[in-house]
């Protein structure tokens, strides 16, 4: 497979880059490209963890003030926001 370079300024940047380094050109623009690979590889974002989407969120409640604000919900608090009426026949004995 080829590559054909249109723009006369970027094939003769190329060219001159294999002629210092004393490469072929297919050397040369593969070494470039694979620098250049390189660089936007060390760049890119590392996948989000659990840990990291706690951080952030840690961070977030931080900056708006909720990390001074206490929670005062009981069990009974939470299981009255889970109560789901249409199952209530679930907990009658027969």
């Amino acid at each position: 497979m080829s590559v054909f370079i249109r723009n006369p300024q970027v094939e003769r940047a190329a060219r001159e880059l294999a002629q210092l380094r004393g490469q072929s050109l297919t050397e040369a623009v593969g070494d470039a490209v694979e620098a250049a690979l390189a660089l936007e590889r060390a760049k890119a974002k590392p996948a989000r963890t659990v840990e990291s989407m706690w951080a952030a969120t840690d961070e977030f409640r931080r900056k708006v003030g909720l990390d001074k604000r206490q929670r005062k919900t009981t069990r009974a608090d939470f299981d009255e926001l889970w109560h789901i009426p249409e199952l209530d026949f679930l907990d009658r004995e027969p």
